[in-house]
């Protein structure tokens, strides 16, 4: 990018990263230009005339195209809702499968402490499972999970 026919005042997309670990940029605008090209964005971060970041450690950001920015927001953007849309089902799920399991543990108990299933070759595995997938039935139809 050729920093000189920039103008003050102008919008410019500061390009991060678009791999493995998401897209990042973000739209900015043009504080001053120097004689040499040296770009100063309103956030103060600066951009020699080729649009590297100046005094950068680590991996630098650039200047790019608005358009160019504007997509990688777009991606970021979709990409953070699927994973919040997600994330509430997996939520959802969780809390679910905890409820039938202490409600299942809980039904036990009561079970023990009442005198049954005291013997050590009662099917004790087989009644768990089965309450444990009423409970898990009944709050499915309860709460519909998409």
């Amino acid at each position: 990018m050729d920093t000189f026919e920039l103008k003050v005042g102008d919008t410019i997309g500061v390009f991060f990263y678009d791999d493995w670990r998401g897209s990042k940029a973000v739209i900015d605008e043009i504080e001053d230009i120097s004689a040499n090209g040296t770009v100063t964005l309103t956030s103060g971060i600066r951009y020699n005339k080729l649009g590297r970041e100046v005094g950068a450690l680590g991996e630098g950001t650039y200047l790019c195209s608005i358009e160019k920015a504007q997509k990688a927001i777009e991606k970021s953007c979709l990409k953070k809702e699927k994973k919040e849309d997600n994330s509430i089902i997996d939520t959802l799920h969780k809390r679910r499968d905890k409820a039938s399991k202490l409600a299942t543990i809980s039904a036990i108990r009561i079970l023990h402490q009442y005198g049954y299933f005291n013997t050590a070759n009662s099917d004790i595995d087989t009644l768990e499972s089965e309450i444990e997938g009423l409970i898990t039935s009944y709050l499915e139809k309860q709460q519909k999970i998409d």
